[in-house]
């Protein structure tokens, strides 16, 4: 089988629109090979993703579209465009549609009740509450005092160190690091990869000519076998030997032409007109023993 990079471009834009059916139900087709509409419910609530894509899909991501329209860290400001998507900010013609959608789709199910929760919930904005809040993320405010507080809020120094020494942002940052060193360990393994790819697309691009020469010498080849066969075909070979007869005999009757008109002796006469007339029935003979031959063939293989 080729690789991937044989295939045609209408034949992996179709694969992906397949993976889009795969992965999802209620996909419906709104423009051919260009619009698709997934339906699915979130909360109760019944949602659905337009995918628009371009000319140039897979080479360029696709546009997806949410409606209806609700406030979600995925969607561009002011917009109902799924832009947030992780599958999305990193595809490439290797990536699935179908997963992709499938994962932007799990996500909206799950945050929307919590979004949904919050919008019918009023904000509370007492300083109750923002402290509270703020004690949840950085919980040794709550043991300073207003001066303690206030020296923070007017010393960047010290909020830099607070920010340092905050256990969650410490563990993100840990995260963040071996999530980089993870992406570094992959791209230095696709490099590693990348020579024994070219290796393998020279020795199917030289596979490919070697078979290309072969059909070229078979063709060649399979002309001069038909030549040939035509050639000696047992039939085009009686034909030979009942025109060649007949030349004997042309031949013969030349000579008997000329012997009376005196033209030649009655010596080289008799020697060359005997010579046709034996050349003649020798032939003649020769292509009915074949026609006998092709006769009884014809009637064993019918």
């Amino acid at each position: 089988m080729l690789p991937r990079s044989y295939y045609t471009e209408q034949d992996v834009r179709k694969r992906q629109i397949d993976t889009l059916k795969i992965f999802n139900a209620n996909v419906t087709e709104i423009k051919e090979n260009a619009e698709y509409r997934v339906e699915f419910i979130a909360d109760g609530r019944n949602m659905s993703l337009n995918i628009v894509l371009s000319s140039e899909f897979p080479n360029e991501k696709p546009a997806i579209f949410v409606s209806p329209l609700f406030s979600h860290p995925w969607i561009a400001e002011n917009t109902n465009q799924v832009v947030g998507a992780p599958g999305l900010i990193n595809f490439t013609v290797h990536s699935d549609l179908g997963r992709v959608v499938q994962a932007i789709i799990r996500e909206f199910q799950k945050t929307i009740p919590n979004i949904t929760s919050n919008e019918e919930k009023p904000a509370d904005s007492s300083p109750q509450s923002i402290i509270s809040s703020q004690s949840m993320i950085f919980p040794e405010l709550s043991e300073l005092s207003i001066d303690e507080l206030q020296e923070i809020l007017e010393n960047p120094d010290l909020q830099d160190k607070l920010l340092e020494t905050n256990p969650q942002l410490v563990e993100l940052d840990l995260e963040t690091e071996e999530l980089m060193n993870s992406i570094e360990e992959i791209a230095q393994d696709n490099i590693a990869k990348q020579q024994m790819l070219d290796d393998l697309k020279t020795e199917v691009i030289d596979r490919i000519s070697t078979i290309v020469q072969m059909k070229m010498n078979y063709e060649e080849l399979n002309k001069k076998h038909q030549k040939l066969a035509e050639m000696y075909d047992p039939h085009r070979i009686r034909d030979c030997l009942r025109e060649a007869a007949l030349k004997a005999d042309e031949d013969a009757e030349v000579i008997a032409e000329q012997f009376l008109l005196g033209n030649i002796p009655v010596e080289t006469f008799i020697a060359k007109f005997a010579e046709k007339r034996a050349l003649g029935q020798a032939r003649r003979a020769r292509e009915e023993r074949l026609a006998h031959q092709l006769t009884q063939l014809d009637r064993a293989t019918t």
